[in-house]
């Protein structure tokens, strides 16, 4: 039974150019990366009205799979065309807002980083690569912001 269904193909409020890879965080939110728009649309998870969308922080690459951090407070964007992945601060509960990178980790050429995941419990972050065709494990404490 669908509860609720959103999307056509276009570059509109809730349209996608290859949505990718979806997440949800404990708000409620469902988070979309709509690859070939470069951007990330974020959905109620209950009503899926939109919420808002982030591309200003993917003029470079859109993104291809997007997780979150085991304690919600970033957002893991893997950049298959530019080998990278993005850190994103996560936006508290109520507006979606700009989006902002904290950082980020630049892999090896011809990588091609695909698809992101986390282990909830340890909050390491493996990494699924199409060009180096392998998966890589990093351990977050070593790259991600204390505060």
């Amino acid at each position: 039974m669908v509860l609720w269904l959103t999307g056509t193909n276009g570059t509109g409020i809730g349209q996608f150019k290859i949505p990718h890879s979806v997440t949800v965080d404990p708000f409620g939110r469902v988070w979309v990366a709509d690859r070939d728009n470069k951007r990330i649309q974020v959905f109620d998870k209950v009503t899926g009205e939109w919420l808002g969308s982030w591309s200003s922080c993917f003029s470079e690459d859109g993104p291809y799979s997007v997780r979150f951090t085991a304690n919600y407070k970033y957002l893991i964007v893997a950049q298959l065309n530019i080998n990278r992945l993005a850190i994103l601060a996560a936006p508290p509960v109520g507006s979606i807002g700009d989006c902002f990178m904290v950082s980020t980790v630049q892999l090896a050429d011809e990588t091609k980083p695909h698809l992101v995941d986390v282990d909830m419990k340890s909050g390491a972050v493996y990494v699924a690569e199409i060009g180096a065709q392998q998966v890589q494990k990093y351990i977050p404490l070593s790259w991600f912001p204390t505060t």
